[in-house]
């Protein structure tokens, strides 16, 4: 069972760790993920119109009556608005109202207005008569002006009487007719909708056939689509308003469980044909009327025109067939908003400022104006070209929505020219000294005047945010609670939705998810990675490697939805991961007590504390069967220590044996060897195993050359307390190469040991060291080959030692570099030079060197040997084929 527990931990973790997939725990982690990637790039052309906190406190409680709306829409047109957008809902007719302040304040005025304007213009006529300045033959042309003169009064007075009994709905048909791309809302009836009874909805009230001609979208491909939601049906807008406006969409926007939006659909049907979310009807507008391909995994706008140039859009689907909300980085008041109150303050100070005006003018200020019209005629103009329009007359002689902007321009520039130009000088000039009449003339300019000055900062206003803006209305006012919860934001109006997805398409910036099998098959990939790596650490390394893994899956998965922006659910498979690794590794903490000491007790004999505490964190690097590989084993020697024994009696022995064998062990451990074993005064090591180390040459001879160091601070001790009748004298060989090691023996006895033919020539070499009467070392060729430049060593002969048939070459081991003394270093520079002259058959010359040597260092045994070996040879040289190497006869 447990050699099963890799598998069945992490599929079980998994398991249970996917019944997450059923919370809400992975779209609280998207939530997180949005705030690591940019905000959204808005468009500058989309902008909300906000029925705002003080919008209602200037103009009353909300709904307001359509007629207000329709005035601020026509204001906005005029300020060149491309598109307009109501997330409000128009359901029902309006009543038929009559405005009693109308009738009892501005009515009187128009008519009085209009009469006084028939008046001026007949006395006009006449006193010319009378004067003589109109001749006989003109009579003609000014009697058409009266009648042009009338008409137009009565034009005036038929409009001023309209508005005592208005047609609110009518009105507002007509504002969106003349404002030309406007889109009203749908209400999508879901199945969810209909609480008890069949899943039905009537749609008996509404002329479904108009609906699918006039609102369902056009040019739509459908392939393979499983994902657009089919609806019972749907409460679209009046009629009469749906009529005149260019289309409509729908505005349902379902939360998430948790109460986020995060995602909205772009599409739904109803009874065959597909219908437009609210923002989406008017962009595909905006965008020239592409076409629409859709398949569960997106939705392509072909051949799209964005900025002028013609592109495909491909809008991915979410796993519900959705689109994932890309929310700005910020609170909804820095979206690109302006308050309704600044439209419809504008309407309302333009007919405060007209009317001011017309008391200018029935005062006779115009009388000084020298234009060619007055700035009344103009907006006289203005209003007739507009209510033309509304009246659906064709654009001849002038009709035209070009015309009414021109007019209203001219309008708000001529009067500024008369309110801040020489008029009122003049006047007042004309004036004289009446204070009371230049009272009244300082203070009406005054008053006008400022009322324009504010009339054309909200027109600038205006113009600076609308002009050939996507325009979307909607209402933010608390007392609304038209709001929702979105990732930045607790209480965020919903209009901004709409606006948000207009600059998500317009910006081609979207998001996407991945399926939930992804996220499974993830966390079984990790689940699985966090159960072999914590069977191969220690506690403390898997401790370290769980942190580490689970961090770096976290980090993973943000960095794939940066760069991808595709979310893949993050909670099972770090759940799952984390799972794992606590349960495995509390299984592991639970059983590995037992193995630990039982490692530590078979092994503390012979091995180095750091050694064990390896096997212990990773057993595995121990292979009880016996396994090849390169090492370094190390042989040691006491010399004539059978002489020293026999004048020792047993106690003394031991105690010298034991200090002797327990300084030169502790080396050998300090250095991670394994002491393979005792016999009688020698030590057999080896270095690389069990634990796999690349300089088990250079430990071992560091472990040499510290044993004759402390072999010297021993004897002085000895010396000092007369623990032995002679100095310890330590022969060391040391030999690189590929050896067996293992436990090895019988299941009741075993030892772990070296073997092979490497291991025999380092005991060779150590019984060498006599021969060349050495400082105490001897290393192979194969050992000097591993251990670089950083220990000071001298070349000997290439020797075949008893049961090596291969020669090779020796090496005495002096110290390590670092450590030795520059006269050290320059005698062995010699000695080379020595050994070269010796090997090419130049004895005398390599004779004089090694005298030298000897000379300089009587402690050498080694340069005595030679020097021998040079007069020898001078005296009788070796034959011609002679190779320089030595049979050794002795162990």
């Amino acid at each position: 069972m447990k050699k099963y527990l890799l598998l069945i931990v992490p599929i079980a973790s998994v398991l249970f760790c996917s019944l997450f997939l059923l919370t809400t725990f992975d779209r609280k982690v998207y939530d997180l993920f949005l705030r690591t990637i940019p905000s959204l790039a808005e468009n500058k052309s989309v902008v909300l119109v906000t029925i705002d906190d003080l919008s209602i406190e200037k103009v009353g409680m909300f709904p307001w009556t359509r007629d207000v709306v329709a005035d601020a829409i026509v204001f906005m047109k005029e300020m060149g608005a491309e598109s307009v957008v109501f997330d409000l809902s128009y359901l029902d007719k309006s009543p038929v109202t009559v405005d009693p302040k109308y009738v009892k304040d501005e009515l009187p005025g128009y008519i009085d207005y209009g009469f006084k304007r028939v008046d001026d213009s007949i006395a006009q006529v006449l006193d010319a008569f009378a004067a003589h300045q109109i001749k006989p033959a003109e009579a003609g042309l000014y009697k058409q002006q009266l009648f042009d003169a009338t008409a137009e009064a009565k034009n005036t007075l038929d409009a001023s009487v309209a508005y005592v009994t208005r047609d609110v709905d009518a009105y507002f048909a007509q504002t969106l007719r003349f404002f030309g791309n406007s889109y009203l809302t749908l209400t999508m009836i879901t199945p969810e909708n209909i609480i008890d009874g069949p899943k039905e909805y009537d749609m008996s009230a509404y002329d479904v056939p108009w609906l699918e001609e006039r609102v369902a979208l056009k040019n739509v491909t459908a392939n393979g689509d499983s994902k657009t939601p089919n609806q019972l049906g749907m409460n679209p807008a009046l009629q009469q308003l749906l009529s005149a406006s260019s289309g409509a969409g729908f505005v349902n926007s379902d939360r998430d469980p948790d109460g986020y939006r995060r995602r909205v659909h772009l599409l739904n049907r109803y009874n065959g044909k597909y219908y437009g979310q609210l923002a989406f009807v008017p962009l595909l507008d905006w965008l020239g009327n592409p076409g629409i391909e859709v398949t569960n995994s997106s939705i392509t706008l072909k051949g799209a025109t964005v900025d002028g140039r013609k592109k495909d859009i491909r809008i991915p689907r979410a796993q519900d067939g959705s689109m994932l909300i890309k929310w700005p980085k910020k609170q909804f008041i820095d979206y690109n908003i302006i308050s309704a109150w600044d439209l419809i303050r504008n309407n309302r100070l333009e007919k405060t400022f007209v009317d001011n005006l017309k008391t200018m003018s029935e005062s006779g200020f115009f009388g000084y104006w020298d234009g060619a019209e007055t700035p009344l005629d103009l907006y006289s103009k203005a209003e007739y070209v507009r209510d033309s329009l509304f009246a659906g007359n064709d654009q001849d002689e002038g009709i035209s929505l070009a015309a009414y902007r021109q007019y209203k321009s001219a309008f708000i520039k001529n009067a500024g020219e008369f309110l801040n130009g020489p008029y009122e000088q003049t006047i007042l000039a004309d004036v004289g000294d009446d204070a009371q009449l230049r009272e009244y003339v300082t203070n009406t300019f005054a008053a006008v005047r400022g009322q324009y000055e504010d009339l054309s900062k909200i027109r600038d206003i205006a113009r600076a945010k609308v002009d050939g803006a996507f325009c979307v209305i909607g209402t933010t006012a608390t007392s609304t609670l038209d709001e929702g919860l979105i990732t930045f934001q607790e209480r965020f109006p919903n209009v901004g939705l709409h606006a948000t997805v207009a600059n998500m398409i317009l910006s081609g910036e979207f998001l996407d998810d991945a399926p939930a099998f992804i996220s499974i098959l993830i966390a079984l990939a990790v689940s699985l990675a966090f159960a072999f790596a914590t069977k191969r650490l220690d506690t403390k390394n898997s401790m370290v490697v769980g942190v580490a893994g689970l961090a770096g899956t976290i980090l993973a998965f943000v960095l794939f939805f940066m760069a991808t922006k595709r979310y893949v659910g993050l909670v099972v498979p770090f759940s799952s991961g984390l799972l794992t690794f606590l349960t495995l590794t509390t299984i592991s903490f639970l059983t590995t007590i037992r193995e630990k000491s039982f490692l530590r007790s078979a092994f503390s004999r012979y091995l180095s504390p750091a050694v064990i505490n390896e096997i212990i964190n990773d057993p595995s690097k121990l292979n009880l069967g016996g396994e090849k590989r390169e090492m370094t084993a190390i042989f040691t020697d006491v010399r004539g220590f059978s002489t020293i024994s026999e004048k020792l009696d047993p106690a003394d022995l031991v105690n010298l044996l034991n200090q002797y064998l327990t300084a030169m062990s502790n080396i050998v451990l300090e250095n991670r060897g394994t002491i393979d074993k005792y016999e009688g005064d020698a030590i057999i090591a080896f270095f690389g195993a069990p634990i796999h180390m690349d300089e088990h040459a250079a430990l071992a001879c560091k472990t040499a050359i510290r044993m004759k160091k402390a072999e010297a601070a021993l004897n002085a001790r000895i010396e000092a307390e007369n623990l032995s009748p002679s100095p310890l004298f330590t022969r060391i060989g040391i030999n690189t190469g590929d050896m067996i090691v293992g436990n090895m023996g019988t299941p009741n006895k075993m030892d772990y040991t070296i073997m092979g033919n490497s291991v025999n020539l380092a005991a060779r070499l150590e019984g060498v060291n006599k021969q060349y009467n050495t400082r105490g070392i001897l290393i192979s060729e194969h050992t000097r080959g591993k251990i670089g430049d950083d220990f000071l060593v001298r070349r000997l002969d290439r020797v075949r030692v008893v049961g090596v048939n291969t020669p090779l070459r020796l090496y005495e081991l002096l110290g390590e570099r670092a450590e030795e003394s520059p006269e050290e270093i320059s005698a062995v520079a010699a000695w080379e030079s020595a050994i070269d002259l010796y090997e090419k058959k130049n004895f005398a010359e390599a004779k004089e060197i090694f005298a030298r040597i000897s000379g300089d260092d009587p402690n050498d045994g080694v340069a005595p040997l030679y020097v021998a070996r040079c007069d020898g040879f001078i005296s009788n040289p070796p034959e011609t084929s002679w190779d320089g190497v030595f049979n050794l006869t002795q162990k």
